[in-house]
C-alpha cells in the first residue's frame, strides 16, 4: 500500500538559510483552488540520494509521462543558470518547478521568478523549499490552457510581476529559464514567441528537439519549429546532456539550448499568428514540392489566377520550381508568406 503524501521532515544536518527573513513575501498560488502560501529558499543539494530519500518520506511516486526527470548533475544545473546570463532586474518564467532546485538559484539572481508546477505534490515540496524566497511566485497549474494557448493563470502571474517591477521603476527583461518537461516544450516555446516574447530562453530539452530548434535549412531535423524560431531568434546548443545527468534516467540524450530574440528580424513578420499557421500548413507536406503545396493552400491549380500568383512569387524570390519546404531558409519563408497573404 502506498503511503499517503505528507510533507517531509527537515533533515537534522541541513544548515539554516543565511538569507534575511522576507519583508514582503510573494504569494504561492494554486490555479485550481487559489490557496496561498509563502514562498522560500534553501541550500539543499539536489542529488539522486536526496531525491530518493525525500520522495520516500512523502510517498511520492514519479510519473515520467509528465516529464518528471530531475536534473541531478549539480555542475550542469549551475551551467543552465549561468548560460541564462540573468540580470538583477529580470523577470523569469520557469516551467516545471520540480523540487525547486533551479528555482532557488534563479531567485537569487533575478527580480522576480514565476514558476509553474502542474503536480500538486511537487508544488508542495517546492513551496517548502522556497519559504524564504520573497521574490518567487509558484503557480500550481498546467502551463497550457490547451495546446495552442498559455494558461491565463500564468499570464496573470507574469503581468503582476511586471507591474511590480514598473512600480519600483526598474527596467529588465523577460526570460524563460527551465528544465522543460519534454511533453510541453514545443507548445510552451511556440506560444510564448507568439503572444509573450522572451528576450532569451535557456532551457533543457530532448536532444532531438534541440536539433529541431537550431536546425538550418536542409538539415534532416528542419521543420516548422525550426523556421518559427529561426525567423525571430538566434539559437545555439550550449551543451549536450547524457541520461546520467537526470534521475530517473530518460531513454534519450538532452541538451541545454539558448534562444535570443532578434527584434529586427521579428519585426519583418507582419502577422505572427498568420505566419505561425502558414508554417504548420506548409510543413504538413514538407517532402512535397512547395509550389504544389502553395497552389493547394491558395485555392487549387484549377484557378488560373492562383497559379499565376504562385508563379509570380517564385520569380520574385528566384525559387527553383521543384524546391521543397525543407530547403528554404526562415527569412525567405517570411517573404514568401508576406506575398502569399496579399489579396
Amino acid at each position: 500500500m502506498k503511503k499517503p503524501f505528507q510533507r517531509p521532515s527537515k533533515p537534522s544536518h541541513k544548515k539554516k538559510s543565511q538569507r534575511k527573513p522576507p519583508r514582503n513575501p510573494q504569494r504561492v498560488t494554486s490555479g485550481d483552488n487559489g490557496e496561498e502560501a509563502v514562498a522560500s529558499t534553501s541550500a539543499t543539494r539536489q542529488t539522486t540520494a536526496y531525491l530518493k530519500k525525500l520522495f520516500s518520506e512523502v510517498g511520492f511516486a514519479i510519473d515520467t509521462k509528465k516529464g518528471q526527470n530531475f536534473l541531478v548533475d549539480l555542475n550542469l544545473l549551475d551551467l543552465l543558470e549561468r548560460s541564462a546570463e540573468i540580470q538583477p532586474d529580470d523577470i523569469i518564467l520557469e516551467v516545471g518547478s520540480g523540487t525547486a532546485a533551479l528555482t532557488e538559484r534563479l531567485a537569487r539572481a533575478a527580480f522576480r521568478v514565476v514558476t509553474i508546477e502542474i503536480d500538486s505534490r511537487l508544488a508542495t515540496l517546492a513551496q517548502d523549499r522556497l519559504v524564504d524566497a520573497d521574490n518567487v511566485r509558484l503557480v500550481n497549474t498546467d502551463v497550457l490552457a490547451r495546446k495552442n494557448k498559455l494558461s491565463p493563470d500564468v499570464l496573470s502571474a507574469l503581468d503582476d510581476a511586471e507591474k511590480d517591477r514598473l512600480a519600483k521603476d526598474k527596467k529588465g527583461r523577460f526570460l524563460l529559464v527551465a528544465n522543460l518537461p519534454y511533453c510541453v516544450a514545443t507548445p510552451v516555446i511556440s506560444n510564448l514567441m507568439l503572444c509573450r516574447p522572451f528576450a532569451s530562453a535557456t532551457v533543457t530539452v530532448q536532444y532531438e528537439m534541440a536539433e529541431r530548434m537550431t536546425a538550418l535549412a536542409g538539415h534532416h531535423s528542419y521543420n516548422a519549429l525550426s523556421v518559427w524560431i529561426g525567423s525571430q531568434c538566434r539559437s545555439e546548443i550550449v551543451r549536450s546532456l547524457p541520461p546520467a545527468a537526470f534521475w530517473p534516467r530518460p531513454k534519450v540524450d538532452s541538451a541545454i539550448v539558448r534562444l535570443d530574440l532578434e527584434e529586427h528580424r521579428r519585426s519583418q513578420v507582419l502577422d505572427l499568428p498568420r505566419f505561425h499557421t502558414f508554417l504548420r500548413n506548409i510543413f504538413c507536406h514538407r517532402r512535397k514540392v512547395l509550389r504544389g503545396v502553395l497552389i493547394s493552400l491558395a485555392g487549387g491549380k484549377k484557378n488560373p489566377d492562383v497559379v499565376a500568383k504562385i508563379d509570380t512569387i517564385y520569380e520574385k524570390f528566384d525559387l527553383e520550381r521543384n524546391i521543397r519546404a525543407e530547403s528554404i531558409d526562415p527569412d525567405t519563408f517570411v517573404k514568401i508568406e508576406r506575398e502569399f497573404s496579399l489579396p
